[in-house]
């Protein structure tokens, strides 16, 4: 089976006044549906958020739902700031799982 998506950013938490983003891969249709987190590559410290949509439109098509969050990265915030804000954003997602679609134990991980 095949889902419209529905595609938006959205906030996830702010640090300094700026705020990091996820962009939300949804598929529109009756859930519940599982949600992905998509780590992006880039050895933690270089690329964001936008960088797999190659990965992550064709997996909400099928029905999953695909958070891929931005993280501070070195230099401007060393480690452990990446790793915080990468927990941060999957504790917010299932905060909200319900509201997006989801459930809070329908919440998964993978890395590129």
């Amino acid at each position: 089976m095949s889902y419209d998506i529905k595609v938006e950013d959205v906030e996830y938490i702010r640090h300094a006044g700026a705020p990091l983003l996820a962009r939300l891969y949804r598929p529109q249709g009756t859930g519940p549906f599982p949600i992905m987190v998509e780590l992006h590559g880039g050895a933690w410290c270089r690329s964001d958020r936008l960088a797999d949509k190659v990965i992550h439109e064709p997996l909400a098509r099928s029905g999953v739902i695909v958070a891929a969050p931005d993280w501070r990265q070195p230099p401007v915030a060393p480690y452990p700031a990446s790793f915080q804000d990468i927990h941060y954003a999957i504790r917010w997602l299932k905060a909200r799982a319900n509201d997006l679609g989801s459930r809070p134990d329908m919440v998964g991980s993978m890395g590129n």
